[in-house]
């Protein structure tokens, strides 16, 4: 299996990162603090195995852990992520 095989990219997990949200987090920006590249978590790579793994797409450091219990997520971040206010 190649290392291509072994991933997705963020959006192949939207529908857990919209639970760790309440929405779709695809598009929000997140900066690395390895590298410091800004990039969307759509464009990290996802692993999944008990959980999602996602890294940074420029240097592969861990971004987001996230655990999948059965009566809850366990969320681990590393670097921020951009959230826009609602305006209203």
């Amino acid at each position: 299996m190649t290392e291509s095989e072994l991933h997705l990219d963020g959006n192949g997990v939207a529908g857990l990162l919209a639970e760790v949200f309440a929405g779709d987090a695809t598009s929000l920006p997140r900066t690395c603090r390895s590298c410091g590249d800004r990039r969307l978590l759509g464009e990290h790579r996802a692993y999944r195995s008990a959980g999602v793994v996602l890294r940074c797409p420029s240097c592969e450091a861990v971004a987001v852990r996230i655990g999948v219990f059965e009566d809850r997520l366990v969320v681990e971040w590393r670097g921020p992520v951009e959230i826009a206010r609602l305006q209203g």
